[in-house]
């Protein structure tokens, strides 16, 4: 199966829920639709959160790619996933800021000085 099942999956259950919602309305139906209506919310946010990961990933392939190939490319923005959500502190081993061997001189560094 296509890795973006996950996305497929959550935008054809949106739609659906969508669709049961409409009905669900017109019948006047309120209490129900308003139940698919908070799943369209949570469905649509799922495919949008895959959507993002997908391209994420698309974008490290080519990036890495382009390294193999003796090009310097330029760091993605956010460089690195843990980077964005430790608003910068940290950096994961993706990271395209930092090179694997300075990320674990960093952690060596960090583990040699605890006793």
């Amino acid at each position: 199966m296509s890795d973006r099942r996950y996305q497929h999956a959550a935008t054809v259950g949106a739609v659906l829920l969508t669709a049961a919602a409409i009905a669900a309305a017109a019948n006047r139906q309120f209490a129900p639709a308003c139940g698919f209506a908070i799943g369209v919310l949570i469905l649509t946010e799922a495919a949008l959160r895959e959507h993002r990961r997908h391209r994420r990933a698309r974008a490290e392939c080519e990036w890495a790619r382009r390294r193999a190939l003796g090009e310097h490319p330029a760091p993605l923005d956010p460089c690195c996933l843990l980077a964005r959500h430790s608003h910068g502190e940290a950096h994961d081993r993706k990271c395209t800021d930092h090179s694997l061997a300075q990320f674990v001189a960093q952690i060596e560094a960090e583990y040699r000085d605890r006793p």
